[in-house]
């Protein structure tokens, strides 16, 4: 019998996969490994690249589940072994999920073009007040050069 503190789980992962690729049974296994037969399924599981779907989502629609299996980074493929749906359904769960994903890349524009709107009216304002500026430089440099004139006139 294998000592359950002498190591770690992840040697208990190894030894539990090599006695299960020994052919050895599920009861056998998790008596001489000390581990509980669920985490011997998730083990053997996840070593023949099985995915498993998050216990939070069991009770949601198909379409929410395809979402939320996409947004951890799930292929297409992935998505219709773990939902058990046709390569339709799951295509257009994608392409879905790639528009609710884009959202708020899409408000992000749509701020930034505002913001530029802004700068622009702010910029033009600008422009029309340093025109006003100058015209008020020009008559005041007309009305020093009538003094200037007048002055040495007399």
């Amino acid at each position: 019998m294998v000592n359950p503190f002498a190591e770690t789980q992840e040697e208990k992962r190894e030894l539990a996969l090599h006695m299960h690729h020994n052919g050895h049974t599920y009861r056998t296994i998790c008596k001489e490994v000390r581990i509980s037969p669920s985490t011997l399924s998730s083990i053997v599981k996840s070593e023949a690249g099985y995915v498993e779907e998050p216990k939070s989502l069991v009770n949601k629609s198909k379409e929410t589940r395809a979402l939320a299996l996409y947004n951890e980074g799930k292929e297409p493929l992935e998505v219709v072994v773990v939902l058990n749906i046709s390569a339709e359904e799951a295509i257009d769960y994608y392409q879905k999920f790639q528009q609710v994903k884009c959202l708020p890349l899409e408000n992000k524009r749509l701020n930034l073009q505002k913001e530029i709107e802004s700068m622009e009216a702010a910029k033009n304002n600008a422009n029309a007040q340093l025109a006003h500026l100058r015209n008020l430089i020009a008559e005041q440099s007309r009305t020093l050069q009538f003094y200037q004139t007048q002055n040495e006139y007399w």
